[in-house]
């Protein structure tokens, strides 16, 4: 199975697969979050993903959905999500907050846990090794 444009159904199969893959690796989270994703002006479908992360549910991996009674919600435009979750880069996440293509609706200080503040060294190390595959199996470019 090769690499599939970023929140592509393709790429949201493959994503599921390797967060089973990864559950039973995941460190036990220092802190217990709940957040749903709204990813906007995706070029799928009706534009928009949504999906959530539980840590007590096998890591910082999305899963497709949406959870009742989260401590946060947040919405970043494609872009965002993109650097957010496979290519790492911080600068264009800060634009997102800058420019209000992310923000986030309830807990932002538990979202700023859960995207790398206050991680544990084992909890940043599985954190990229799973940035890693998802960059794997991510076309990064249309080139």
């Amino acid at each position: 199975m090769g690499p599939h444009p970023f929140l592509s159904p393709e790429w949201i199969e493959a994503a599921l697969v390797l967060r089973e893959e990864l559950a039973s690796a995941a460190p036990i989270p220092v802190h217990v979050a709940r957040v749903n994703l709204v990813v906007t002006d995706t070029p799928f479908d009706d534009g928009q993903f949504r999906a959530y992360i539980d840590t007590e549910a096998g890591g910082p991996l999305p899963i497709p959905g949406t959870l009742d009674n989260a401590d946060a919600t947040v919405i970043l435009d494609y872009p965002a999500a993109l650097a957010a979750f496979v290519t790492d880069d911080p600068d264009i996440v800060a634009h997102g907050f800058l420019t209000g293509t992310l923000r986030v609706d309830g807990d932002l200080a538990l979202v700023l846990i859960l995207f790398g503040e206050g991680m544990t060294d084992e909890q940043a190390a599985f954190a990229r090794h799973a940035q890693t595959r998802l960059r794997a199996i991510t076309i990064l470019s249309e080139d």
